[in-house]
């Protein structure tokens, strides 16, 4: 599609943060406005990290909006995995979501991920992407918090 003027059409690689952020607040004030309940402006995008000295061995990407957690990645560097750090991460997640006032986590996992993980750790498959990527399936999960 084409977009005629006075529009231009721009793809920007790599946007920058400050371009993201302009962007996300854009997208949240609408909803909040649509949703009509105060309590849901509430946000924030944050990490939780786990070093071993200066060693980043774990870590996660969390994104605070409409009372859920995102749980936008999840990752324990290879060596370091059966050891429990990715329960004792996602308890640590959860403990700041509901710090955060959040009622539910949620996100995704690819089959060659650990899908399994978070059901074993009470999360519940809520939708499923068949064959993406191509032999794999990508699985939406999320978890009520306080419950």
């Amino acid at each position: 599609m084409e977009f005629e003027s006075p529009y231009t059409l721009e793809r920007i690689k790599n946007p920058s943060e400050d371009l993201q952020t302009e962007l996300w607040n854009l997208l949240h004030e609408f909803s909040v406005s649509k949703l009509g309940d105060s309590s849901m402006e509430k946000k924030e995008f944050f990490a939780i990290l786990v070093k071993e000295g200066e060693t980043l061995i774990a870590a996660s990407l969390c994104y605070l909006f409409f009372n859920g957690l995102n749980l936008q990645l999840l990752w324990v560097a290879e060596e370091k995995r059966g050891m429990d750090l990715g329960t004792k991460l996602l308890k640590e997640i959860e403990i700041e979501a509901l710090k955060l006032g959040a009622t539910l986590v949620f996100g995704y996992s690819f089959g060659f991920q650990a899908p399994k993980f978070y059901t074993k750790l009470g999360y519940t498959e809520v939708g499923k992407i068949p064959n993406y990527p191509e032999g794999q399936n990508c699985y939406f999960l999320c978890k009520k918090l306080g419950t």
